[in-house]
């Protein structure tokens, strides 16, 4: 269901300016056909762009996976899944086509933009025209997203590192393990209510999430827990992409009372092992302002080549 349609439409009709000069206006005209004259439906030199409210992704799925197959390095899968997959998305109509889509969370704020290859001549005054008549002030974009972030550049007031982005480097040869014995292996269904304590006490945030994400990890053989004769000393996650094979996200959490001791890095080069027995490419990410995880995630052997940036336009 359509709720509304936000229309601007860009009009030159020649001989309407009144330039000082007659080489400004020579400049104008110039600047006018160069824009409209590979466009095959251009009508009385009016070119029309507009942006549609869409109730969910379905119409534009086929958009969101050239967005994907057009990424220099894969996509984080909690951005892609938590955020993105909850965000708002519009259609970009040029000419009554929808030629690409964008995504706002619920402050407004712009997380996704693309438009198809055919039409990205015209990326520049599309996305003007988007912050202007949607009201975007800032956006999320990262260095996997060239065009995206290059614009988001193109009209910023200021910028901020949001989180690093990780890939795997090499193997890493740890030293023997200070705590002994210890078992990592899968988690059961019959430690739910355990897992679920142990996120809420570990983690910040409401947790309103943790039961439904903990319960779906263990169906799907995702979740593994690391053991120190009964204490639980981390947990760490292995969720394969569904959008983006042969990529893996991994995820840790440490208990507290343990961190510092080297434990984040042993768990993240178990799932790393898991990844490869698998067949998969593992990738993590932290936020900036968590230099432990940092740390943690460069000490198993991952680099971080690319960032998710905080614009401000």
């Amino acid at each position: 269901m359509v709720v509304h349609v936000v229309s601007y439409a860009l009009m030159y009709k020649q001989g309407a300016c009144h330039l000082a000069t007659a080489a400004l206006v020579t400049s104008f005209s110039t600047l006018f056909f160069q824009l409209f004259v590979d466009t095959k439906n251009v009508k009385e030199g009016i070119m029309v762009i507009s942006f549609t409210p869409l109730d969910s992704s379905r119409s534009i799925a086929a958009l969101k996976q050239q967005y994907l197959n057009s990424l220099v390095a894969p996509m984080d899968g909690m951005w892609e899944s938590a955020i993105i997959g909850n965000a708002n998305n519009w259609a970009i109509h040029y000419e009554g086509k929808v030629v690409g889509y964008f995504c706002t969370d619920e402050e407004s704020r712009l997380l996704q933009f693309y438009i198809m290859p055919p039409y990205q001549s015209h990326y520049r005054t599309i996305f003007a025209q988007l912050i202007e008549q949607i009201g975007i002030s800032s956006a999320f974009a990262s260095t996997i997203e060239p065009l995206y972030l290059s614009l988001c550049l193109d009209f910023h007031n200021k910028v901020h590192v949001k989180n690093y982005l990780f890939t795997d480097l090499h193997a890493v040869q740890l030293p023997p393990f200070a705590l002994q014995p210890v078992i990592f292996r899968l988690a059961s269904h019959d430690e739910l209510t355990h897992l679920e304590r142990f996120y809420k006490e570990n983690i910040e945030g409401d947790g309103s999430w943790i039961h439904d994400f903990l319960q779906e990890r263990i169906s799907q053989m995702q979740l593994y827990a690391l053991y120190h004769d009964d204490t639980l000393l981390g947990t760490g996650e292995c969720i394969e992409s569904k959008t983006q094979p042969p990529y893996a996200d991994i995820g840790i959490v440490v208990n507290k009372q343990f961190r510092n001791r080297g434990i984040g890095t042993y768990i993240l080069n178990r799932l790393k092992h898991q990844c490869y027995k698998s067949s998969l490419k593992p990738i993590c990410s932290c936020t900036a302002e968590n230099i432990a995880s940092r740390k943690a995630i460069e000490k198993a052997g991952f680099v971080s080549y690319h960032r998710i940036l905080e614009i401000f336009f």
